[in-house]
C-alpha cells in the first residue's frame, strides 16, 4: 500500500505535508496516528461518546478540506432524529447521523467514508466525492473503505465467541453476502464462527 497516495485522498495538502509518512511501516500504527490527529473518528455502534462528536468531526474535516463549515447547526441532527423515529432502538442514531451528515457534506463536494475494521465500531473519514470512490477501489486487506449506505437487504450477524466472550458484528455498515462469512473467526482468540462452507460453528444472532 502506498500510504502517500491513500492519505492524499483524505487529508488536506497542509495535513499531508505535516505527516512524516516514511516513519510508518505498519497499517495499525498509521491508523492510530490518524485517529490521534482526529483525521479518523471512531464511534461505537451504540452512539457517540460525547454529544456533538459527529458534528464536530464532520465540521472540522469540512473546514480543513474546503475551508467551509457545515451548513447545519450542531443541535439539528438530534432534532431531526427525534422527529424521524417514533420508536428508536439501540444503535439507530449513528447510522441516521452518518447518512444525514453525508448528505450535507455532498453539498460541499465531500462524502463520508467508512473504514471496515470488522468490529462493532464505525471508523469515519471524509474525502472529496471523486476520492471517496477511489478509496473504495483500493486493493488492501487492511484499508477497506466503504461509502455510507444503510439500506440493508441482509441481516446484521452478531457472533458472541463462546471461548473468550468477544462480540463481533458482520454486516454492520454494509450488506454482506452469506458466502463472505465462510471462514470468519474471532479476532481475539481465533475461534471459528463459520466453516469454509459457510456453516455456523457457534450460535449466531441475526437482526433484520
Amino acid at each position: 500500500m502506498n500510504y502517500k497516495t491513500m492519505l492524499a485522498k483524505i487529508l488536506s495538502e497542509k495535513e499531508l505535508a505535516d505527516m512524516d509518512i516514511k516513519k510508518f511501516k505498519e497499517d495499525e500504527v498509521l491508523l492510530e496516528e490518524l485517529i490521534c490527529k482526529k483525521y479518523v473518528l471512531v464511534v461505537d455502534w451504540n452512539g457517540e461518546d460525547e454529544e456533538n462528536d459527529l458534528f464536530n468531526f464532520f465540521n472540522q474535516r469540512s473546514v480543513s478540506l474546503t475551508g467551509k463549515q457545515l451548513n447545519v447547526s450542531s443541535s439539528e441532527i438530534y432534532e431531526q432524529f427525534d422527529k424521524s423515529t417514533n420508536r428508536s432502538q439501540r444503535g439507530d442514531f449513528v447510522p441516521f447521523a452518518l447518512e444525514y451528515f453525508d448528505k450535507h457534506l455532498e453539498s460541499l463536494g465531500l462524502k463520508a467514508v467508512l473504514l471496515d475494521m470488522g468490529n462493532d465500531s464505525y471508523y469515519v473519514l471524509v474525502a472529496s466525492k471523486a476520492d471517496s470512490n477511489r478509496l473504495t477501489k483500493l486493493k488492501s486487506t487492511f484499508w477497506r473503505f466503504k461509502r455510507v449506505s444503510f439500506q440493508s437487504n441482509s441481516p446484521l450477524y452478531v457472533a458472541n465467541c463462546p471461548k473468550c466472550g468477544n462480540i463481533q458484528f458482520f454486516g454492520l455498515d454494509t450488506d454482506i453476502d452469506k458466502k463472505e462469512l465462510a471462514g470468519k473467526s474471532c479476532n481475539d482468540c481465533g475461534t471459528l464462527f463459520w466453516d469454509d462452507n459457510g456453516n455456523e460453528m457457534v450460535k449466531i444472532e441475526k437482526y433484520y
